[in-house]
């Protein structure tokens, strides 16, 4: 018997507990009654369930901030088949507690599911990686959920929802315990969208109760006290800061009969201001140097342009011309597949449905000339039919410009045109960023014919182990080292004990060629400082030549990097080639050096490595030397070429550690190249190669039949 009461008193305080806490007059406090007086009148008249049951109503009919009705949802589930299939099947393994975080612009993406078998425990880490605990807390699958459920109309998909957050709220009170795991104001930020996207999705179906609802809300608005509790430093300069406001902002829409709600507005309208003008440059990127989190800042303030053209807000001017920046930043390094590259920790991603949202935000034909030709999948949810209408009415404009030097992150983009055959080039000048740069100053990377050639490592992990120090590390990158040393020298995952530095960029760009150069000072720091450069020329359309030079007193080995995307290449008459099908790529030495490859690994997205190789070039020497090699493809290019002598305008035969020339033969053209490495005096300014004097430090020379013309890229 007495056991029997207990347990009815423990099932009825339960019950109490429960029921208090749903119905929590806390609510009414904070809602403004004045703007919704149909609830201030039941709740003035001690009607508590019924004014609930009136602001359910109220978040029913109320627009949207996110969520637009498809006008024709027949055509739409016709047109996306395989991907509707793909967010149920999603939707699925979420109700079954199973996780695996595969969504496009997921920041740290999973290969590996896991399952929980009983209840979800939010502080779970199943691999080791924190951060998989860091994106189960940011509840980016409850939209799938939510569009299951707008999709089939089956109410388990909103009971679903409302169970898992439901036990999230109880199980994560807002505690300093909590702050490392599920309460990281990063993650607080970005959930505030997914949250009120999955609502707007779910809304409607009988599971989202009244109870329910103020749960919610009450939940999302203690989100809002705690982002708006402080702004540090750190989030003012760093991409937190923007995850961070960008929640508030979307909380002072979504609340926006809350009484806060206006002060929030401003507050996060104020520190996304401060945040563009401090993290982007003037060439339009963010200086965490990685385009994977530059691209989730854009998004950010995609989505405050989106909601304040939405809702009648006037951005401060900075904001809407920055985050249109930021977009032709993307326009300027995107691959011609149309993805990002693969730099600092970023993945292998397309860049084609953020451009799209921003070409329909700012009606830019440029920027829909690098995204879809009509609204994709994901867009759709968030624009309504007159918006899709004039998207598909807006002309195409390729840009104005092919190569492009983004001059304050360092990064030189060449390519031949817009087209996706296009051949595309980079040459990464400086190194900025922070814990998400790597160590890649004087990086040079090639795609063409379709397909990648030379690459980026990627990123991998974010865990302090031999991997994050192998992906961060010059070797991954396609760079130069000196006694098998790294240019940065890593101390962990986000710091460094030493930092490579830069200096000395240069470019030119004409339509002929392409050229860069810069010092890298890294190894100025051995007791036998060694100074080193590389100067790149590129002869267009398909053809390279890397001029890489060292400067020491004592004995060092120096070495050039070069990484493939797979295990297709190999040493072939002292050089080394690509062995596709076709439309191979030839490094060609030009001086005698030694040859070697590695099966190594590269990573083209977070938590995935995939075998590839790497060669090295490499050579002992005392004081100066110099590689010179010719990239081309031997199947498109009929190429010849030597070194030749260099004269003084007194005849005087030059040495290599003052000066070197190579001459070329392309497709019956013929070139000279001229690179000046050591200038005694401004007197000797003048040199004679090929019967030809000329002035300058990197000269090229043109011939036809009929005449010379010399092209002084740099005086």
């Amino acid at each position: 018997m007495k056991l029997k009461l207990f347990v009815f008193i423990c099932n009825f305080l339960i019950i109490f507990n429960t029921f208090s806490q749903v119905n929590d007059n806390s609510i009414f406090k904070i809602l403004d009654l004045e703007q919704v007086p149909s609830v201030n009148e039941k709740y003035k008249n001690n009607f508590q369930a019924a004014a609930l049951k009136e602001l359910l109503n109220i978040y029913r009919i109320k627009e949207n901030s996110y969520i637009q009705e498809i006008e024709n949802i027949a055509l739409f589930k016709e047109n996306h088949k395989d991907k509707i299939e793909n967010t149920i099947n999603s939707a699925n393994q979420v109700l079954n507690n199973y996780f695996l975080f595969r969504y496009e612009w997921d920041m740290e993406k999973t290969n590996i599911p896991h399952q929980f078998n009983k209840e979800i425990d939010w502080k779970a880490i199943p691999n080791g990686d924190e951060e998989w605990c860091f994106m189960l807390n940011r509840h980016r699958y409850w939209i799938d959920l939510g569009k299951a459920y707008y999709f089939t109309g089956k109410e388990k998909y909103a009971k679903g929802f409302v169970e898992q957050v439901t036990h999230w709220i109880d199980n994560n009170p807002l505690q300093d315990d909590l702050k490392k795991y599920s309460w990281r104001r990063i993650e607080a930020g970005i959930r505030c969208e997914n949250w009120i996207k999955s609502f707007e999705l779910i809304k409607n179906s009988k599971h989202i109760t009244p109870e329910f609802l103020a749960k919610f809300l009450n939940s999302l608005y203690q989100h809002g006290i705690y982002i708006n509790s402080t702004f540090t430093n750190f989030s003012k300069t760093s991409n937190w800061g923007v995850l961070e406001f960008h929640g508030l902002f979307n909380l002072s829409q979504f609340l926006s009969e809350f009484k806060l709600a206006k002060n929030w507005q401003q507050n996060a309208i104020d520190n996304l201001e401060t945040c563009i003008k401090l993290q982007i440059l003037e060439d339009g990127s963010q200086w965490e140097q990685s385009p994977m989190y530059h691209n989730e800042v854009f998004h950010c303030y995609l989505n405050v342009n989106l909601l304040a053209q939405r809702n009648n807000i006037e951005l401060p001017e900075i904001i809407v011309q920055k985050t249109k920046d930021m977009a032709y930043a993307n326009v300027k390094w995107q691959k011609p597949n149309f993805h990002q590259p693969v730099l600092g920790d970023s993945d292998d991603t397309d860049l084609r449905g953020l451009l799209t949202l921003a070409a329909l935000i700012f009606k830019d034909p440029v920027l829909k000339s690098r995204a879809y030709i009509t609204v994709g999948y994901e867009t759709q949810f968030l624009v309504n039919s007159k918006q899709i209408k004039a998207y598909n009415n807006l002309e195409v404009k390729n840009p104005s410009f092919l190569s492009v030097y983004q001059e304050s992150s360092g990064g030189f983009y060449m390519r031949t045109s817009w087209e996706q055959d296009a051949t595309y080039s980079s040459l990464h000048l400086k190194k900025l960023g922070c814990g998400h740069g790597h160590d890649n100053i004087l990086h040079f990377t090639l795609y063409a014919n379709n397909r990648d050639y030379l690459i980026d490592g990627g990123r991998y992990s974010y865990v302090n182990n031999k991997w994050r120090e192998y992906f961060k590390s010059n070797t991954s990158h396609n760079t130069l080292g000196v006694d098998n040393l790294p240019n940065t020298v890593y101390q962990d995952s986000w710091t460094n004990k030493f930092e490579a530095r830069a200096e000395g960029d240069f470019i030119k760009s004409t339509t002929l060629f392409d050229y860069g150069e810069a010092i890298n000072t890294a190894y100025q720091r051995l007791e036998d400082p060694v100074k080193l450069k590389r100067r790149m020329l590129y002869i267009k359309p398909n053809v390279w030549l890397l001029f890489d030079s060292f400067s020491a007193k004592e004995k060092h080995t120096y070495s050039q990097y070069f990484n493939f995307p797979d295990k297709n290449v190999e040493i072939l008459n002292a050089g080394i080639e690509t062995t596709f099908s076709d439309n191979n790529l030839r490094i060609q030495p030009i001086k005698s050096v030694e040859l070697k490859l590695t099966d190594e690994w590269r990573s083209p997205e977070y938590n995935l490595k995939v075998e590839n190789r790497r060669a090295e070039l490499f050579k002992e020497a005392v004081g100066f030397t110099s590689f010179i090699n010719l990239l081309y493809f031997p199947e498109l290019t009929n190429l010849k070429s030597k070194k030749i002598p260099v004269y003084s305008r007194r005849d005087v035969l030059l040495t290599d550690e003052d000066v070197e020339a190579v001459s070329l033969e392309i497709d019956g053209k013929k070139y000279t190249i001229l690179v000046v490495h050591n200038s005694s005096s401004p007197a000797n300014h003048f040199y004679k190669v090929n019967s030809t004097l000329v002035q300058g430090e990197v000269v090229l020379i043109e011939e036809s039949e009929n005449e010379k013309q010399v092209h002084i890229i740099k005086e």
